[in-house]
């Protein structure tokens, strides 16, 4: 379904939106949803995972960015989206990441919302003719990825920060965490996608600087030092397990990491 090397751009380009963070249109509807209160309704009810009845699956994040695994994708597809409001409608715009980091106005779509809070749905429709384009419900996993079903949205609802990068052996290093550390995630996948992940309880060690993550499932527990480095990367020491440099990405990341991984990987935990 989808291979490492274009996974690996994913990853590139995620992290490039980190730096980035959205392009001006994003920015600007962001102040708009805040002055809004029906458009921040909706941007609240939007976070997590939904799939809609042709199997698509949107991921939605609070720093306004998201990923598709849609079936007529040959990859998962990561982006930012925004939302503004007449009064009357709510508008979402989706704005897809080129294979470079960059975006162009040619490569986005834009639907009308509505969150049906009643039946837990997110509604889409086509903003010319107001015809029903796809109903949302909240995404669900069967098999082996059922077990993460809760953890998905979880990490949807309360993580706030993300940086990603490599270990010194080339591996994929992601670490997510909510705005004071009491809740991490952190996955590393190799190039055969054999993985080990870590989500649960975050603590930090003031006087060593360190942070040990232990896992709510295995209750296995990760510890590493982080260093801030010049360039505004992170350096993570996890003493003999090697380090990891890691710099600013989007909180979708998170999730499409761990999702790719738990569908297409080996569990090494």
């Amino acid at each position: 379904m989808k291979n490492w090397k274009k996974l690996m751009a994913g990853f590139c380009v995620a992290a490039m939106l980190g730096s980035v963070v959205a392009p001006v249109w994003a920015a600007d509807d962001a102040a708009e949803e805040e002055a809004d209160g029906d458009v921040a309704d909706v941007s609240e009810a939007m976070l997590g995972l939904w799939k809609d009845s042709a199997g698509d699956i949107y991921g939605f994040y609070k720093d306004n960015s998201f990923f598709g695994q849609w079936k007529d994708e040959e990859q998962d597809v990561l982006g930012v989206y925004a939302l503004s409001s007449d009064g009357e409608y709510t508008a979402l715009v989706m704005q897809f990441a080129n294979d470079d980091g960059t975006y162009d106005d040619e490569n986005m779509v834009t639907y009308l919302v509505q969150a049906n809070e009643e039946e837990n749905l997110l509604e889409l429709y086509d903003p010319d003719s107001l015809d029903l384009t796809a109903t949302l419900e909240p995404y669900e996993a069967d098999g082996d990825e059922s077990d993460y079903n809760q953890t998905y949205q979880d990490m949807g609802d309360i993580l706030t920060e993300c940086y990603s990068g490599e270990t010194e052996a080339g591996e994929t290093f992601i670490y997510a965490a909510n705005e004071d550390g009491t809740f991490c995630s952190v996955l590393v996948i190799d190039q055969d996608d054999n993985y080990v992940s870590f989500v649960g309880e975050g603590t930090f060690d003031e006087e060593n600087g360190t942070v040990t993550i232990t896992d709510e499932v295995s209750e296995m527990a990760l510890t590493f030092g982080v260093a801030v480095n010049d360039d505004d990367t992170l350096t993570l020491d996890m003493g003999d397990l090697g380090s990891a440099t890691v710099e600013e990405a989007t909180l979708a990341v998170a999730v499409q990491g761990l999702k790719y991984a738990v569908e297409n990987g080996t569990e090494m935990n």
